[in-house]
């Protein structure tokens, strides 16, 4: 139990490291480095890197270690082409076979979301993590979570780097006005036509939300 809870703390620790930008894209996320810095022992360091290469936040390195991967437009590009491709099909899919059990889940995730926006906006990857993984459990298809986990994560790394609520307050909390936060509401409308049973719009929704992230990525200059 010690270990499993030595790892997550490594594993969220490091996530914050990023977001907070100590290790820019490029950069090489060194095993000892970070045991130090958390006073841990390596063994919980070692296997929270290696669950954040498999998530997509992290890329191995020749060396055997891992960095923070390089962005660019071209990737951005790629990355949302096959998000497009694969994510409004799992919420279709999850339209299709949601069941009532997952009703109070959904609701509890909601009202998460909300009280995120209200409290630490910082920290919305962590409930938007739980929100898309959930349409796959609903979707009852494995082959989508490796996948879909992976995208999301490399998603949320071109916003932890250029969105100016990230880049430009760093360890500061500036919270924006609620309308501005775009995903808790199409989070709401996804789940609403999956519990309808409305495959159609679920997948529209799902490819809506997806299309409005890059959009406002790529209002910077590239």
């Amino acid at each position: 139990m010690t270990t499993v809870s030595s790892e997550e703390n490594a594993y969220q620790a490091i996530i914050e490291m990023i977001i907070m930008h100590r290790y820019p894209p490029g950069a090489n996320v060194v095993e000892s480095q970070i045991a130090e810095q958390l006073k841990m022992s390596r063994t919980p360091v070692r296997s929270a890197l290696k669950r954040l290469v498999s998530d997509g936040l992290l890329e191995s390195t020749l060396n055997k270690g891992c960095s923070v991967p390089m962005l660019s437009r071209r990737d951005l590009d790629r990355l949302f082409r096959y998000r497009h491709s694969i994510e409004p099909a799992c919420a279709r899919e999850a339209a299709q076979f949601y069941r009532q059990e997952f009703k109070e889940r959904i609701e509890e995730l909601i009202a998460e979301e909300d009280l995120y926006v209200r409290e630490n906006p910082w920290g919305l990857h962590v409930v938007n993590e739980k929100m898309h993984n959930l349409v796959v459990e609903i979707a009852d298809n494995p082959y989508y979570l490796h996948p879909v986990k992976q995208v999301n994560w490399r998603s949320q790394l071109y916003l932890f780097f250029f969105d100016n609520f990230y880049s430009e307050r760093v360890m500061e909390i500036k919270k924006r006005p609620k309308g501005e936060y775009k995903s808790p509401q199409q989070h709401l409308r996804l789940f609403e036509a999956i519990m309808r049973h409305d495959t159609g719009e679920a997948e529209k929704v799902m490819h809506d939300h997806i299309s409005s992230t890059y959009k406002f990525l790529t209002k910077r200059d590239w």
